[in-house]
């Protein structure tokens, strides 16, 4: 049956199509897995060789029956299409940007805004891309009509050609499986660089994952919170700083060779130099910090429907305010006040569709003066150092670290001009956070303050051929993972709770994380709640 099915193939008929477009993924969209495999043989000479031809035989064969499986009758070139423009784009952000393609990055780029997506795929290169590996060979899959075929035909084909693909899988499986299993082993994001499955089963997973979401109830978290301070002392003011993609790294305050933080180097500042985020991308690491899981223990669908830190703090009795200057919240936000940044100032802060820090702080500059004087919370989230369009993150008198990258295509860059940019984000960064502290010092005869800054998660400018956030937790690199972390306290406040200044103080150099910080809030702002665990809270001494 087999023998006569392949006597009569053409390549008007489905199965050779498929045979054909899975040599194409595994010959030019693969070739950094082919790469990869070819770093990582165990073996030398001639028989590394033989294994390089071999796992590009066993990657055809693979990619083949996946197609054979994913495309029938009337559909079949519609997914051809879909599949033929993940494989460009997965092999566009793998070759530029050394990211795998997994769930986070899809649950990243689904839940980031318009022009953060522009800033990523609007570029030449990307066009080019999309030209070669995409469409030029959808023009050699449309071109003809598919052949008609009946339903026992196609199926005849189809078997043919998917028992080829299995017959090739397990004889070279067969030979190689010691060899295939110690690289895939150790090696677990391999298997997130082979295009266009990638892309599939990261959507999937995501899909899987998030759907069922939206019809969740909201748990109740924290009901029995209360604030115990002392009543006659001033109000309490929290200003709460979440960072974009900083790295601690690049902060002189951490030992950075270069000076980008000039101003908070003369403030009064504690600073915590060894902080581990929850993840590498917002998405993750953004509700996670305020939900009060462990990243260990971090549960997304149960974190998603779960109210968290802002919401306790608005029940023990603050009035909680959320400004956003990046691409929403997450999610946590979403019960409590949100303050939108000033329209007639973005004339001044915003070009190309984007809006620098500025923007940010002289929104909290006129909030924070028509403000009631009473416990206040406020969480200003910052655009940061956001990439891969950093040179669209400061004005232009903070580009003091030159050449600069001003293009959103980084990889046409030096990497030198890469971190020149990047750290000219910092250097802006500590303008920011330097003039919110200055503007805070003009309120201490009305509230009792503490400000708090801490990034996301950090970034990779080229290090290990890694560019932006986002790698799996347990392969991240430490630009991704190690954040910039700092607080001010006013002298009200220190002279009125110095315990949990000394007690932060003696955390500077210690390793704390993301983990530590939602009870460290409930701590500094005496918040009395059983969800509290006396042990994260950085203010209180073990």
């Amino acid at each position: 049956m087999f023998k006569s099915a392949f006597q009569r193939l053409s390549l008007t008929q489905l199965a050779s199509i498929n045979g054909l477009l899975a040599l194409w993924f595994a010959s030019v969209t693969n070739m950094t897995f082919l790469q990869h495999i070819w770093q990582l043989t165990p073996h030398h000479t001639v028989k590394s060789v033989i294994f390089l031809i071999t796992s590009f035989v066993l990657l055809w064969a693979y990619l083949n029956f996946f197609l054979q499986l994913m495309t029938w009758s009337k559909l079949a070139r519609p997914v051809q299409t879909l599949l033929l423009f993940f494989a460009a784009s997965g092999t566009y952000a793998i070759n530029s940007f050394g990211v795998v393609i997994d769930v986070n990055q899809i649950q990243n780029l689904m839940e980031t805004d318009t022009q953060e997506m522009l800033d990523l795929f609007l570029n030449i290169n990307v066009l080019l891309y999309l030209l070669l590996l995409f469409v030029f060979p959808c023009y050699f899959v449309w071109r003809k009509p598919l052949t008609h075929q009946s339903l026992l035909s196609h199926l005849k084909h189809k078997l043919a050609f998917m028992s080829v693909s299995l017959i090739i899988i397990i004889s070279i499986l067969g030979l190689f499986y010691v060899d295939y299993a110690a690289i895939f082993r150790e090696n677990r994001s391999l298997r997130y660089l082979v295009n266009p499955v990638n892309s599939v089963n990261a959507f999937y997973n995501y899909w899987h994952t998030h759907q069922p979401l939206a019809d969740k109830a909201l748990v109740a978290y924290g009901v029995d919170a209360k604030h115990t301070a002392n009543p006659t002392q001033k109000p309490v003011l929290l200003v709460f700083v979440l960072g974009e993609t900083a790295r601690a790294q690049s902060f002189a305050l951490n030992g950075y060779s270069r000076p980008t933080n000039p101003l908070l180097s003369k403030q009064a500042i504690i600073n915590f130099s060894q902080v581990s985020s929850c993840g590498t991308t917002t998405a993750v690491s953004l509700p996670c910090l305020f939900s009060g899981f462990n990243r260990k223990d971090y549960d997304e669908n149960t974190a998603h429907h779960r109210e968290g830190l802002l919401d306790i703090i608005q029940r023990a009795g603050y009035k909680v305010t959320w400004i956003e200057n990046n691409s929403g919240c997450k999610g946590v936000c979403d019960r409590v006040e949100q303050f939108p940044v000033l329209e007639d100032k973005k004339a001044q802060w915003c070009k190309e569709n984007e809006c620098v820090d500025d923007l940010l702080l002289n929104t909290f500059q006129l909030f924070l003066a028509q403000a009631e004087s009473k416990n206040r919370a406020i969480f200003l989230h910052q655009e940061g150092s956001h990439g891969p369009a950093y040179y669209l993150r400061y004005p232009k008198e903070f580009e003091k670290f030159n050449p600069a990258c001003n293009t959103n295509a980084i990889q046409g860059c030096s990497t030198q001009a890469v971190i020149n940019t990047y750290d000219n984000t910092i250097l802006y960064t500590d303008y920011i956070l330097s003039s919110i502290i200055d503007e805070l010092k003009n309120y201490q005869d009305k509230y009792q303050i503490v400000f708090w800054y801490v990034s996301d998660h950090g970034e990779s400018t080229g290090e290990h051929g890694l560019y932006l956030h986002g790698t799996p937790y347990f392969l991240a690199p430490t630009q991704q993972t190690h954040v910039p972390m700092l607080t001010w306290l006013s002298a009200d406040f220190s002279q009125n709770q110095p315990a949990k200044n000394q007690c932060l103080q003696r955390q500077q150099h210690q390793a704390v994380s993301h983990d530590n910080v939602f009870h460290t809030m409930l701590g500094l702002l005496e918040i009395k709640t059983a969800v509290y665990q006396q042990d994260l809270d950085m203010s209180r001494c073990q």
